[in-house]
């Protein structure tokens, strides 16, 4: 198979759908967090699976993101394995080409080790929740996302962060696909200037930090930000962009050996600030 990499999509799968790859049983794209086939929880969320099923050929992976519902809290969700990229991934039986990879698992993508770090905070939340009338996190409705749009488990645990870091710490990676960035690359100059940032939740941002240190990995591929540049060398942020992993990965490779990435594509103002 040969596998692309992708941004936030928000239930909005348009613009891809005009990629003829999406008609090719041979190709699987990643998405790196944000798909939106798990956000209203109701029939909208089942027309849009139906409708990517029976109009692509191709298979989703999914990583998850923070304005959807993790898998395992959907109904009909299966843990099943995945021998094309020798890991488990969840999915509805239903829809067999939409598949949900696991938070710190690794896989392999065409002999390439992936690493996988899903979730994040959402800056809106309690503009979600106040909206929907939940003021106090004592509101049974709290944790009710049918009526907020939100989800009380977005970000990892102390206890998942502190098991991932066990699992994946040490190892070599090709790639790391996550939803959000380590602390240190976060792109403050996309940040939304309604947002008061001291309220902002940094926890996962500020683990990942620990996490880019812990282990060995060429290339690192987050979302989450809306906007397709180069962070970093070797770190890249995707959201309508849609490319093929090897290209990325040769990409990074050609760097090692002296060979500038191409100036046309976009760059962070703090790409050459080093990784």
């Amino acid at each position: 198979m040969q596998y692309y990499v992708t941004g936030d999509k928000h239930g909005d799968f348009y613009r891809i759908m005009q990629q003829d790859l999406v008609r090719d049983e041979d190709v699987g794209i990643i998405i790196l967090g944000d798909a939106g086939f798990n956000f209203f929880l109701n029939e909208n969320d089942v027309k849009l699976k139906q409708n990517i099923t029976e109009h692509t050929l191709c298979t989703w992976y999914v990583v998850r993101g923070n304005h959807e519902a993790r898998p395992q809290d959907v109904k009909g969700m299966r843990l099943v394995y995945d021998d094309t990229i020798d890991g488990y991934v969840c999915m509805q039986p239903e829809y067999p080409t939409i598949k949900y990879l696991c938070d710190g698992v690794d896989y392999w993508f065409n002999g390439h080790r992936a690493a996988i770090i899903g979730g994040a905070y959402s800056v809106d939340k309690w503009w979600r929740l106040n909206r929907a009338g939940i003021y106090d996190k004592n509101d049974p409705a709290y944790k009710k996302p049918k009526r907020s749009g939100w989800f009380w488990n977005e970000q990892l645990t102390e206890d998942e962060m502190e098991q991932i870091y066990l699992d994946l710490g040490g190892g070599h990676y090709d790639f790391v696909f996550s939803h959000t960035c380590p602390m240190a690359w976060q792109p403050t100059d996309l940040f939304l200037s309604a947002i008061n940032q001291n309220e902002v939740d940094s926890s996962m941002e500020i683990w990942l930090d620990k996490m880019k240190d812990c282990m060995n990995w060429d290339v690192w591929c987050f979302g989450h930000y809306h906007q397709d540049r180069l962070e970093r060398p070797h770190v890249e942020m995707y959201y309508h962009d849609i490319e093929n992993i090897e290209d990325i990965y040769g990409r990074w490779q050609a760097y090692n050996n002296g060979i500038e990435v191409p100036w046309w594509l976009n760059k962070s103002p703090n790409y050459y600030m080093g990784v």
